[in-house]
């Protein structure tokens, strides 16, 4: 062993334990290799450099952008909707269909982008099959790694394989050589996961295994805060849209998603009229709700026994604003008629007699005609003020014919032990926001006509509440509303290719600054829901439409993304995940799906070599506007790109020093008397284990030129032993840090470190023992 070689493998050596320790970026890792190779004489600078311009790593890149502009024209997802009929069948057929499709789609798109895509699927597929998402994640993401292999182009090892072969000399491997043996180890992956894999599976949902993880690693903690209900026969919410329900106003709850008779549909809209048995997907504070639910916290009760009290201590009277008066320029809020004077306004009409819809925001002008309510003392002192002017006192029923009825009494009990006990009013959430107004409250024998808005609310105390009859019935429908579920699961069926939530900032150029978002009609501007609004280092979650906002806000949205795309656009505002806010170019998939066929079939004929056919699928891709030059460039996982660029030139300098030669005596040595199949055994053996800690790209450049001397060196074929590098090197199973579509389930689905062993393990050694069985029969030896 000469010095060169002993300093060759130190290298090997070193990079081998930073790979496997994580201490350094892996693409550094092998800028560093490289860089030491060249300065070191291992290889020449132009063999130090071949690497960038290798056929293989073209081609890796070029296939990164391929599958991002399936993804982006929203092919990949078109794709993955099929399995939600299967929703309904066994959990074997489930894994059957769900592997089988990971596995086909796997051959046309990078691994981890299928994971992707498939997820939300999955999701929804677990709910709908009342199945923890764990029983079907894990089988998800080894479906995409047994069907990564299928094709010539699909994995970074096949490339890297078909391209030592054509570095060498030899026949380089054709687009479905891989096939075959793919093929029969997805087949025996399926029955394995079938027959023990599920077995081995835990059943159990993302809460339960991540509740000590989960505080602090989602700054907004949405799966908190996320929760069901359900519309239940007889509710009076049944036939009014979800703006009338006043779910948002009253009780702070947004509505992301609503499931009607299986079908899920995301952020519906504000005008989406409720039916019996809607599942109601919310985000908010469940307190909030269960703060209205049943009889415990409210109870109504008849209005015979006080009718006549409230109307003796109450009247009505009507005024004209003039020009001099103090509300001329104010809105309702800040007129201070009720805090201030104890007068409500039961009725706002302008100087032509029309009823103004939005008095919330009106501001006075002169002509004005006020329809008010109070004792008559405070009414009478408004008077002599000069707020209105022309009053005149009004009966109870034509008080009926100028609010249409929208003036209606009732009376509602706080019981002992009701959560509104001890509360003011605006904490109640009893007023503006359920259209309703506490116009008295019965403590004992002693009416409190127009209580301020800070007034406690007492147990025992009987609130009289006023509105129309509409109103005091969505009361009652809220209080029949109850939560259902309360998983985190919920969150991951709440994004799709047209939904989105994402976080936008104030940009330093905005014009919003203390203006709120109701002053802003935020949600009738942009179409898209304020979850959230994080300021001072925690997420608000109530009083959203009236907290104004400042420098630095940061705003959960959550909508269409066609809609967020708007908001990016708006120079108010900063959109931290770009990615996120975009709508996926349909009109545009017939052109990527024929520019990927294109590919496939230029590479399957054999009319170009397939680095060149990728790379002119891809730059057509962008032509086409299937992508942007930017989102190419962003679909490229440069990390990959550069490891295998850096990596390669070790591959050589290990052929140049005799390090190849070395191993491949060693390989020899220890099996090469027992014959092909054994040789086959110990390369997969040690090219599997490699494989679950170090990359896989740096794994195939190191092993080729020790398969391909020791296959030289006994005289056997060099495609069955590369075959076998390739097919090893893509059986990265039994750990979640072998590869990201691993650790793309490792959350969703509550799994630990030792549910990837317990499960990949066996599956390795069925892979290992399809292939050590099939490889010398589909690529015979001699």
């Amino acid at each position: 062993m000469t010095v060169q070689v002993i300093l060759l493998l130190a290298i090997v050596a070193v990079a081998f334990i930073v790979f496997i320790g994580g201490w350094l970026s892996v693409d550094l890792v092998g800028l560093l290799v490289l860089s030491t190779m060249a300065l070191g004489g291992f290889v020449s600078p132009g063999e130090a450099l071949a690497g960038f311009s290798s056929p293989a790593v073209v081609t890796v890149w070029a296939m990164f952008i391929l599958s991002s502009g399936l993804n982006r024209t929203g092919i990949a997802h078109l794709l993955g909707q099929p399995l939600q009929r299967f929703a309904q069948g066994s959990e074997m057929l489930l894994m059957v269909i769900l592997m089988a499709a990971a596995s086909v789609l796997s051959a046309l798109i990078n691994t981890v982008t299928v994971a992707a895509i498939l997820l939300p699927a999955t999701m929804e597929l677990s709910r709908r099959s009342g199945r923890p998402p764990s029983r079907l994640l894990m089988p998800l993401a080894l479906g995409c790694l047994l069907g990564g292999p299928f094709t010539g182009i699909s994995t970074p090892p096949n490339i890297l394989a078909t391209d030592a072969l054509r570095a060498a000399g030899l026949e380089p491997f054709e687009l479905f050589d891989f096939t075959p043996i793919t093929a029969a180890i997805v087949v025996a992956g399926i029955f394995y996961m079938v027959l023990l894999g599920r077995r081995l599976l835990p059943a159990r949902s993302r809460e339960t295994a991540t509740d000590s993880r989960r505080t602090g690693a989602d700054p907004y903690q949405l799966d908190n805060h996320i929760f069901t209900t359900w519309i239940r026969a007889g509710s009076k919410l049944a036939g009014r849209t979800l703006a009338e329900s006043r779910l948002g106003s009253a009780l702070f709850l947004t509505v992301v998603a609503l499931q009607r008779k299986g079908i899920l549909t995301l952020a519906p809209r504000p005008a989406e009229i409720l039916q019996v048995d809607d599942k109601l997907i919310v985000h908010g504070q469940p307190d909030h709700l269960r703060r209205f639910h049943g009889s415990q916290h409210l109870r109504i009760e008849a209005l015979d026994g006080i009718k006549a009290l409230i109307f003796r201590r109450m009247m009505a009277a009507e005024g004209r604003v003039t020009g001099k008066s103090p509300l001329l320029g104010t809105t309702l809020a800040e007129s201070g008629l009720r805090p201030n004077h104890r007068v409500h306004v039961l009725a706002l009409h302008d100087a032509t007699g029309n009823a103004i819809r939005d008095a919330r925001r009106h501001r006075f002008v002169e002509g004005d005609r006020l329809l008010l309510q109070g004792e008559k003392e405070a009414l009478e002192a408004l008077f002599r003020l000069g707020h209105v002017t022309e009053s005149r006192f009004v009966p109870q029923d034509e008080v009926d014919r100028l609010t249409g009825g929208r003036a209606r009494l009732l009376p509602v009990r706080v019981p002992p032990g009701s959560v509104l006990a001890d509360r003011d009013l605006v904490e109640s959430r009893l007023g503006n926001a359920f259209g309703l107004t506490v116009a008295g409250i019965l403590r004992g024998e002693t009416l409190i006509c127009m209580p301020p808005p800070h007034e406690k609310v007492q147990a025992g105390d009987l609130l009289v509440m006023q509105g129309s009859p509409r109103d005091l019935e969505i009361l009652e429908g809220l209080q029949g509303l109850e939560i259902a579920e309360q998983s985190a699961s919920l969150l991951a069926e709440l994004e799709s290719q047209q939904i989105g939530v994402t976080e936008v900032l104030l940009s330093p150029r905005t014009t919003l600054a203390n203006r709120t978002l109701a002053d802003l009609l935020f949600r009738d501007h942009y179409g898209i829901s304020v979850l959230a609004i994080w300021r001072n280092g925690r997420a608000h979650r109530t009083g959203l439409q009236d907290m104004p906002l400042k420098f630095g806000d940061a705003l959960l949205v959550y909508g269409q993304r066609q809609k967020l795309e708007a908001v990016a656009r708006d120079p108010d505002f900063l959109v931290l995940d770009t990615a996120a806010v975009q709508a996926p170019r349909l009109g545009k998939a017939p052109v990527a799906a024929s520019i990927m066929l294109a590919v496939l079939l230029s590479a399957i004929l054999d009319m170009v070599p397939i680095s060149i056919a990728a790379l002119a699928g891809s730059a057509l891709m962008v032509l086409a506007g299937c992508l942007s030059m930017e989102e190419a460039y962003r679909a490229i996982e440069w990390k990959v790109v550069f490891l295998i660029a850096c990596m390669l030139p070790l591959g050589v300098a290990i052929e140049n020093t005799g390090a190849a030669q070395l191993g491949a005596q060693l390989l020899i040595a220890t099996v090469g008397d027992l014959g092909p199949r054994w040789v086959v055994a110990a390369i997969f053996l040690v090219t599997v284990l490699g494989t679950q800690v170090i990359p896989t790209a740096a794994l195939v450049v190191l092993m080729a030129p020790v398969a391909l001397s020791a296959a030289a060196t006994l005289g056997i074929s060099p495609h069955l032993l590369m075959m076998t590098v390739a097919i090893s090197a893509s059986s990265s199973f039994a750990s979640p840090l072998s590869h990201p579509a691993h650790l793309l389930v490792m959350g969703p689905g509550g799994y630990r470190f030792l549910d990837y062993v317990k499960v990949g393990v066996p599956l390795t050694l069925v892979t290992f023992a399809v292939s050590v069985w099939l490889l010398p029969i589909l690529w015979p030896a001699w």
